[in-house]
């Protein structure tokens, strides 16, 4: 491993976490300085990719569904998996090409998709267990009340604000928002940003009756938090990142397990 990354700067890994890092979420790494060579390995050699699976998942979730409604949240939940693997493994085969501008596009497109990942996650949910998606339809905690009156004050509407379907995509677009601003400046708050997303919409779900699927909602939730801490360790623990993909790719097959299971269909 190299260095910790410096303030402002992206960590630098080395050749052996390059190949981790596209192995774990891209392709079987070749080393080519042509950008067109590059993305011809990403695209058409998936065998050792988590594109391929999010694929195939994805057009069996929406051939499973019975409804609109289950249509579209298959189509929404899928594409966020083949996109957030897509890109990820575009990004971290661009550092094989050091300063190159596509290598900037997808580090922040890399960086705005786990925002979009994380609300498209909840998506199925949200629509889909019956009033999962009000806040008030779930409890009477004080606590709870404060989101709605929050977005209020942003000038969003209180029955739009207590939905947390649109709630979570809101806030997804306030955090890509400020990373696209903001970019790799302030790189532990943005990882609490991520944070704060990722477990807002679980509020009414902890408040929530027990259902089907609850149990993998949270095995697949804690794979995420426990990986969190490789995706800060950058530096000071080998393939720290690639390890982090795992955690990824773990969480989000518990989280289309229980989809496929409880959900569609």
């Amino acid at each position: 491993m190299n260095p910790p990354a410096k303030h402002n700067e992206a960590y630098q890994p080395t050749t052996i976490e390059h190949i981790a890092n596209i192995i774990t979420h891209g392709v079987d790494f070749y080393y080519d300085k042509s950008l067109i060579t590059v993305f011809l390995i990403i695209f058409l050699d998936l065998k050792k990719s988590c594109v391929l699976p999010a694929a195939y998942a994805t057009f069996v979730l929406v051939n499973r569904a019975t409804n609109p409604t289950q249509f579209w949240a298959a189509w929404i939940y899928g594409l966020a998996l083949i996109f957030l693997f897509g890109i990820s493994a575009a990004f971290h085969s661009t550092c094989l090409c050091q300063k190159s501008r596509m290598r900037e596009v997808l580090h922040r497109g890399d960086r705005a998709m786990i925002y979009i990942f994380i609300a498209s996650s909840y998506f199925p949910w949200l629509s889909l267990v019956p009033n999962a998606a009000k806040i008030s339809a779930h409890t009477g905690h004080t606590s709870l009340s404060i989101l709605p009156i929050f977005f209020s004050w942003m000038g969003v509407s209180s029955d739009l604000a207590a939905d947390l379907r649109w709630t979570i995509w809101f806030l997804a677009a306030m955090g890509i928002l400020y990373q696209q601003i903001f970019h790799e400046k302030y790189k532990w708050l943005e990882t609490i940003i991520y944070v704060i997303i990722g477990l807002v919409p679980s509020v009414p779900f902890l408040h929530h009756n027990e259902f089907a699927g609850l149990w993998e909602l949270k095995l697949g939730g804690a794979c995420y938090i426990i990986g969190i801490f490789f995706f800060k360790m950058d530096g000071r623990i080998p393939l720290a990142h690639a390890i982090w993909h795992v955690f990824v790719a773990l969480g989000s097959a518990i989280h289309y397990f229980a989809v496929f299971n409880y959900l569609i269909g």
